[in-house]
């Protein structure tokens, strides 16, 4: 007999309310009593007597919606489907398709799946309408059903993507004359009948999404080389190596075009935009000798563009004729130096007393490098050599060379590549570049006896001793810049 289901009365008995049990029954207790009720009648006379009221069945509880009784049609199918079930209630079916590389499709006549292809020689694109949730299964169906090649599998789901615009990807598909679609099953008939009609287009339709994200992406970059385009002929034709040089330049109409392309963060393009023309200037200085980087009068910066430059020449060989020093010998280690063709010797150095044309012959030279200078107190850091990193020269003013600091110089003035700290970074390596180097007193009057003989010998020392003015050497006719200079070394290098 099925077992009845029981429910605790709302009501239970009070003492005064007892109803006497007959002595024919059983023990009161249900779970004791092992013998099964005789029938539905006795049984609730038992309740009855154990309770003290009458049995009164409780309407059955309504099952939650989870636990409803869902019927299913044998003829189609027995098992529920998760995806299935949930296709109503997240959204409509969308069409896909995917890109086949393979066989051709073998479709028999009992196929159930709905879905059509192109052919394009090639490969075939199929198109197929499900949810989201079935995508997968609905390829997996269509491989089945059409005999494709299971090696093809991980190339399909990659390539299974969403049609957006049907009518836009219809004209990919029909591409060529010789194009021919496929339909199966009743579902996309329409879709097939509108693409057989569509105006074909000449593009490659496996790169239909890849076409367009190209397109917008291309006019981006035209617009962003154009903006920056406008601040490279700012930088480069105001030969600005600083944004603080770069601000000074600026006219009232360059500052709004500036803002106009770029708005409030032209500033930080510009600052990058310096740094690649001074990285480019580096390198081009790094690997030019001297004789053809000065002959393109790099230094429009300061130039004064004076209209000869006789009389600057003249006081510049005066300057050696007085101090004694053969042009010939200085000119020919100079450009040496410069050009790095010694292999134990890279510094040029100039001693004597203040106002004797040491730094001025210098200055003229580096006018038209990027250089660095050194602190003098070089023993107090360990920093001291970080501001020659990324320079093509080294320009010096009384350096301190100490004990502390003799092995640093010895690497730096004999040319050789090494590590040096730089301040919250790591090290870096500081590679060979010229020194130039202007003193009142000896480089080495620090250094004990070997550390000097070993710095001098990796120097070319020269000496300036007649002041500027006397009576020997007046002051410069006029006012001198690195045009004097380019002007006097060509003058010997293609006279020499």
């Amino acid at each position: 007999l099925p077992t009845p289901s029981y429910s605790t009365p709302n009501v239970l008995p009070t003492p005064e309310h007892q109803i006497h049990v007959q002595p024919h029954h059983p023990s009161p207790d249900l779970f004791e009593d092992e013998s099964p009720p005789s029938s539905a009648q006795w049984m609730d006379e038992r309740i009855a007597n154990a309770f003290g009221q009458a049995w009164t069945q409780s309407p059955p509880a309504t099952p939650r919606k989870q636990y409803a009784p869902t019927w299913y049609n044998c003829d189609t199918e027995t098992v529920p489907s998760d995806e299935s079930s949930t296709t109503s209630e997240t959204g409509p079916d969308k069409l896909w398709t995917f890109i086949y590389r393979g066989p051709p499709p073998k479709f028999t006549i009992n196929s159930r799946v709905n879905c059509l292809w192109a052919d394009h020689t090639d490969h075939f694109h199929f198109v197929f309408k499900c949810h989201p949730n079935n995508k997968r299964r609905t390829i997996q169906r269509i491989i089945q059903a059409g005999n494709l090649d299971t090696m093809q599998n991980v190339s399909i789901l990659s390539t299974c993507q969403p049609v957006i615009n049907w009518d836009k990807f219809a004209a990919y598909l029909v591409r060529h004359s010789t194009n021919c679609i496929y339909c199966i099953g009743r579902e996309l008939e329409q879709l097939a009948t509108d693409a057989r009609s569509t105006t074909r287009a000449e593009q490659d339709c496996s790169t239909l999404l890849r076409n367009d994200r190209a397109q917008g992406q291309k006019f981006t970059n035209l617009k962003r080389k154009a903006r920056v385009d406008l601040i490279r002929e700012l930088v480069e034709t105001y030969d600005a190596r600083t944004l603080a040089e770069l601000k000074d330049a600026l006219s009232y109409d360059d500052r709004l075009n500036l803002y106009a392309e770029h708005g409030p963060s032209w500033k930080e393009t510009a600052e990058l935009a310096c740094e690649a023309y001074v990285e480019k200037l580096r390198k081009d200085q790094e690997t030019t000798s001297l004789h053809e980087y000065i002959a393109r009068n790099n230094h429009n910066r300061t130039c004064q563009k004076p209209r000869s430059t006789d009389e600057g020449c003249r006081w510049l060989d005066r300057l050696l004729a007085v101090n004694n020093i053969d042009k010939n010998k200085f000119l020919t280690q100079l450009t040496d130096i410069m050009n790095k063709k010694e292999n134990r010797v890279n510094a040029f150095v100039i001693q004597g007393p203040t106002t004797t044309g040491k730094s001025l012959m210098l200055n003229l030279l580096t006018e038209n490098y990027i250089y660095g200078t050194v602190q003098r107190s070089g023993d107090h850091s360990q920093f001291y050599l970080m501001n020659l990193l990324n320079k093509a020269v080294a320009l010096m003013e009384e350096p301190r060379i100490t004990p502390l600091t003799v092995n640093d110089f010895k690497e730096l003035l004999g040319g050789r590549q090494f590590d040096i700290h730089v301040k919250h970074q790591p090290d870096a390596r500081l590679r060979r570049l010229p020194v130039l180097i202007s003193t009142n007193t000896d480089i080495c009057q620090y250094l004990q006896s070997e550390d000097a003989k070993a710095i001098k010998a990796r120097c070319f020392y020269y000496h300036f001793t007649v002041p500027i003015p006397s009576a020997l050497l007046p002051e410069p006719p006029c006012m001198m810049c690195a045009c004097h200079f380019r002007a006097w070394y060509l003058n010997w290098f293609y006279n020499k």
